[in-house]
């Protein structure tokens, strides 16, 4: 009764999905939605946290993003700090070989997730014909002497921008 061939399938969380796992998603043309929320644990489990790495690599569809206080931390500087580093919040290396660059982390926060809601074409990215949503923030987040990773916490926004309409601003006037 209701089609179901454009839908988008996804799973979420997969702290210890293996490449086979990953690999059929991306045969069956679904999604990983990487919520690593194991960035809150005191782990010393060198394997602890989602294999961000591996599941780039295989190709399949992936975002990141967070259950909002849920099971993760609302701040995504916090998840984007743990994919780029593999430490979690006690201090501890969890995710051994699974860390992933800047650009990546910040792909799968903005452009990548636009594939889960059928909207590519209008969000995640500055382009023309795309929504007006972005922000700009406190330091260059690409620019790892300006902002070491220890300080990607600490980045936030000083202007936020939705729908072409700002809608928060601590810019001086």
């Amino acid at each position: 009764m209701t089609p179901i061939a454009n839908l988008r399938w996804s799973v979420a969380h997969v702290p210890k999905i293996d490449l086979a796992t990953a690999n059929r998603f991306k045969a069956v043309g679904a999604g990983i939605a990487i919520h690593p929320y194991t960035y809150l644990s005191d782990s010393t489990d060198p394997n602890a946290g989602p294999p961000v790495r591996m599941i780039l690599d295989s190709g399949v569809h992936a975002g990141a993003g967070s259950d909002s206080a849920q099971i993760s931390t609302l701040n995504p500087w916090n998840m984007i700090y743990f994919m780029v580093t593999g430490i979690n919040a006690g201090g501890h290396p969890v995710n051994a070989g699974q860390t992933v660059t800047r650009a990546q982390a910040m792909r799968l926060y903005t452009a990548s997730n636009g594939w889960f809601f059928h909207e590519e074409d209008r969000l995640g990215s500055i382009e023309p014909g795309k929504l007006a949503d972005l922000v700009v923030l406190s330091d260059d987040y690409f620019d790892a002497k300006k902002v070491p990773d220890t300080a990607i916490r600490k980045l936030r926004s000083v202007l936020t921008v939705v729908d072409g309409n700002v809608i928060y601003n601590t810019l001086p006037h």
